[in-house]
């Protein structure tokens, strides 16, 4: 039996500022119509549209072109909303090409300086996507821009 596949959009939001916190506006990824960043909560914002010179290379190891920026080929999704440096932890997923899909398994939370991957997420996902759709959405955050 096929598994059911999943839809990925990109959405803009905004970490709002204020008391000691930066203003972010930052592509929000969204599965099947649900936020991800809303279902691992806490202070973090995607790899995706702010961080000049990152966001290009977050995309090429979201698509599997680049090394994973983690141990174990963990590739960070949410990152610190101040500096974007994963050693401050970050929301990590297992990503796993095939021949006709992709797909997210395994989310979890790291930071490059202990060698464990927190499983709070482990009832998200996994998700399975078609490819051609996967990268075309992907590949348009390389190329976005926040149009207001």
């Amino acid at each position: 039996m096929e598994p059911k596949l999943s839809k990925i959009e990109l959405n803009w939001e905004t970490r709002e500022g204020g008391k000691g916190r930066t203003k972010r506006d930052y592509l929000d990824i969204v599965i099947d119509g649900e936020s991800l960043s809303k279902l691992v909560g806490g202070d973090l914002v995607s790899c995706l549209g702010w961080l000049p010179g990152e966001n290009e290379l977050a995309v090429r190891r979201l698509l599997l072109e680049e090394p994973a920026d983690f141990p174990n080929e963990r590739r960070s999704l949410y990152v610190c909303p101040e500096c974007g440096d994963i050693g401050c932890g970050a929301v990590t997923v297992a990503i796993e090409k095939r021949d006709n899909s992709i797909i997210w398994r395994d989310f979890g939370f790291e930071n490059t300086v202990e060698d464990t991957v927190d499983t709070r997420f482990n009832a998200v996902g996994p998700y399975v996507f078609e490819p051609v759709e996967y990268e075309s959405v992907l590949k348009q955050a390389a190329e976005l821009e926040e149009s207001s």
